[in-house]
C-alpha cells in the first residue's frame, strides 16, 4: 500500500513538471505592467499566474494584499492597510483592504452604535472616513512628489472605536436622558446641541470627564437689557430679582437712584431695566439790581430848583435746590433770598412852587437843563427811503413832532419835557452826535422847521 501511494506521488510529481514544462515552450512570453506604491514597474513573464509575475517583478506581497487585472497585460497591486484596532477594551492587529472604517468595522463583524464615536490616530472622524489617513499637505501642493515607502515600513493606522455612555441633562428643571461618547462634559453638551452661553451654570464643571450615570445639571442665565446714563449693556443673570440682578453684575450703583421696573420685581428673558440716577445740588444766582430815580416834591425849593439824594445799585443772592434725573433737571426750589447790599433808589425832590411862565398849571417841574438844541427829520437822519427803517426811531417810534433825541446818559429815555419855542417833547430817540447837555427836536417830513438852533433851558416834567 505504502508503494503504491509512492508511485502515484511520484507520477503527479511528473505530470505537474511536465505541465510546467510544456507552459514554458508553449506559452510565448508576454511584456507585464505593474503598478504598485505608486510606481510602473515592467517585466516580461511567460507565467500565467498574476502574483507568480508580481514576485518574479522583485515585488513583495504581504498578507492581506491584492493583485487586481486593470486592462491588457496591466496589473495593479493594492496594498492592505496595517490597522490597530481598540474596542471595547481589547486590542486587534489586522491588515484590510477596506476603503472606510465603517467597511473594516464590518469585516471585523464589531457593531457601532448611532452615539459611538470612531478616531483615527486619535483625531474623531466620520465613520465613512478612509481608513488610511490622507497625505500630507504638501504632497497635494505638489503633483509627482508621493513618497514612496517600503511595504511594512509604513505606520499602522490606529483606529478607535469609542462607546458612547448614558448621563442625566437637567436644563431649566427639565430631565432628558442622553448619550454622548465624548470625552469631557463640556464636548459632550456641545455633542446633544447643549449651549453653555455668559452666566450660565453648569454642574458639575465642564471639564469633567464624562462617565455613565453621571447627572449634570445646567441652568440657563436670563439676558436683560440696562440702560444707564451713558449707554446700555447686556446683563446674564440666574438672580430672581432686578435688584439682585444688578447686584450680581457688579453694576457701580449710584448713592442714589431710581429703579424701572423697582427692585422686587421679577427677572425675565428680555426684561429693560432703567437705572436712574438722582443727584441733587446747592445752585446761588447772583443778580445785579440798579437802583430807581423817584421823584417827590419839596415845598422849601424855588421854581425850577431840584435835590437829589443818590442811592446806591444793589445785589439780590437767590438760593436753590436742584435736583436731576441722569443729569437732567426735573425740579427747581428757591430756598433762600438776600440782598447784599439791599439797593436804595435815587430821590429827585423837585420844587412844588408855582411853575414858569408857558407851562400849564398842574405839570411839575422836577428839573431844568440847559442844553443845545437842534433839529432833525427823517430825510436827515442818514437813511434812504427805501431803508426799512427810514423814519423810526431808538425806540421804534415815527419821528413825528415831539420826539426828541438825547443822551441817555443825561436824560433817560421816556422823559417828558417842555421845550420853550418847541412845546412839548418826549426823549424817543438817540443819535451818534447827540452826546451830553445836547437835544435835536424832531419834525416829520414836509414839515418846515421853525426852530431856531441855540442854548435854551428845557423843563423835565415830573410824574
Amino acid at each position: 500500500m505504502s508503494s503504491r501511494r509512492f508511485h502515484l506521488q511520484a507520477a503527479g510529481l511528473a505530470a505537474l513538471g511536465l505541465i510546467a514544462l510544456l507552459s514554458f515552450v508553449l506559452l510565448p512570453p508576454r511584456q507585464v505592467r505593474i503598478a504598485v506604491d505608486g510606481d510602473v514597474t515592467t517585466v516580461r513573464s511567460r507565467t500565467a499566474s498574476d502574483a507568480t509575475i508580481v514576485e518574479q517583478a522583485g515585488i513583495e506581497l504581504r498578507p492581506g494584499d491584492r493583485v487586481d487585472a486593470t486592462g491588457d497585460d496591466t496589473l495593479a497591486v493594492r496594498r492592505a492597510t496595517e490597522a490597530i484596532l481598540e474596542v471595547d477594551g481589547k486590542t486587534f492587529a489586522l491588515r484590510t483592504l477596506a476603503e472606510t472604517i465603517e467597511e473594516l468595522l464590518v469585516e471585523a463583524q464589531i457593531p457601532l452604535a448611532p452615539q459611538d464615536s470612531i478616531l483615527r490616530n486619535r483625531v474623531f472622524v466620520a465613520p465613512n472616513a478612509p481608513v488610511a489617513p490622507p497625505p500630507p499637505l504638501a504632497t497635494l501642493l505638489r503633483p509627482g512628489t508621493a513618497q514612496r515607502t517600503a511595504p511594512g515600513s509604513e505606520q499602522p493606522v490606529t483606529l478607535e472605536v469609542r462607546r458612547a455612555v448614558p448621563f442625566t441633562l437637567i436644563e431649566d428643571g427639565q430631565r432628558l436622558e442622553l448619550r454622548s461618547s465624548r470625552e469631557t462634559l463640556a464636548t459632550a453638551l456641545r455633542d446633544v446641541g447643549v449651549r453653555v452661553g455668559p452666566g450660565d451654570q453648569v454642574r458639575p464643571p465642564l471639564n469633567t470627564e464624562l462617565t455613565a450615570g453621571l447627572e449634570v445639571h445646567v441652568e440657563h442665565a436670563i439676558p436683560v437689557v440696562v440702560t444707564l446714563a451713558d449707554g446700555k449693556l447686556i446683563l446674564y443673570s440666574l438672580s430672581p430679582t432686578v435688584g439682585d440682578a444688578l447686584l450680581e453684575g457688579g453694576l457701580e450703583l449710584p448713592a442714589q437712584y431710581v429703579l424701572d421696573p423697582p427692585p422686587e420685581a421679577p427677572l425675565t428673558p428680555g426684561l429693560a431695566i432703567h437705572l436712574v440716577s438722582i443727584s441733587e445740588r446747592q445752585e446761588l444766582e447772583e443778580t445785579h439790581l440798579e437802583g430807581l430815580a423817584i421823584y417827590r416834591p419839596d415845598s422849601s425849593l424855588s421854581w425850577g430848583e431840584s435835590r437829589i439824594v443818590p442811592g446806591r445799585h444793589g445785589r439780590r443772592f437767590r438760593q436753590y435746590h436742584m435736583v436731576y434725573e441722569n443729569d437732567q433737571l426735573i425740579s427747581r426750589e428757591l430756598t433762600a433770598e438776600w440782598y447784599d447790599p439791599e439797593p436804595v433808589n435815587t430821590v429827585i425832590y423837585y420844587s412844588a412852587a408855582t411853575p414858569a411862565p408857558g407851562i400849564p398849571d398842574g405839570q411839575q417841574v422836577v428839573q431844568v437843563l440847559r442844553v443845545y438844541a437842534t433839529w432833525y427829520n427823517p430825510a436827515s437822519a442818514g437813511r434812504p427811503p427805501s431803508d426799512p427803517a427810514y423814519g423810526i426811531t431808538a425806540t421804534g417810534v415815527p419821528v413825528v413832532r415831539g420826539v426828541v433825541a438825547v443822551d441817555p446818559g443825561v436824560i433817560p429815555l421816556g422823559t417828558h419835557m417842555y421845550i420853550p419855542g418847541y412845546g412839548y417833547g418826549i426823549a424817543a430817540d438817540t443819535g451818534g452826535a447827540i452826546l451830553g447837555n445836547r437835544i435835536d427836536v424832531g419834525y416829520p417830513d414836509g414839515v418846515v422847521s421853525d426852530w431856531i438852533t441855540g442854548w435854551v433851558d428845557i423843563y423835565i416834567l415830573g410824574p
